[in-house]
């Protein structure tokens, strides 16, 4: 899931015009902007015979800037280029991307602050 997801956020071409390939997971790139994205969790889901295939995983997504404005407007183009109810990318078949939490950094005036905003997502997914 994480390199599909990944590859997906990477072939949006306004999210693209903002960050060029700057999308990876666990590392913050040297050049802003840039997006990170950690995985919190991901438990697979059981039923009384055995596991079902069906992940619900929660994705950390920090869009990071050198303006407040351009960090928001990263955060905002990542939220809105998640992928779509059954699209299938890769070997994952994404069954739901749903935005659960938001929270927005505050505007500094020192010309040496970098920016971020987070965007907690649960991704619904299994095998295509």
């Amino acid at each position: 899931m994480e390199e599909d997801l990944r590859a997906h956020l990477a072939a949006d071409t306004a999210l693209m015009a903002l960050v060029s390939a700057r999308i990876q997971w666990a590392v913050r790139d040297a050049v802003s902007p840039s997006v990170v994205l950690h995985l919190i969790d991901a438990p697979p889901d059981w039923t009384l015979q055995g596991p079902s295939g069906l992940v619900q995983a929660r994705v950390q997504i920090d869009a990071w800037a050198e303006s407040f404005l351009g960090a928001k407007a990263v955060g905002d183009a990542v939220a809105a280029a998640l992928p779509q109810i059954g699209e299938v990318v890769g070997s994952t078949k994404f069954l739901s991307c749903v935005v659960i939490d938001k929270e927005r950094g505050t505007a500094g005036t020192s010309p040496n602050l970098l920016h971020r905003t987070r965007t907690d997502v649960r991704v619904s997914f299994r095998p295509a």
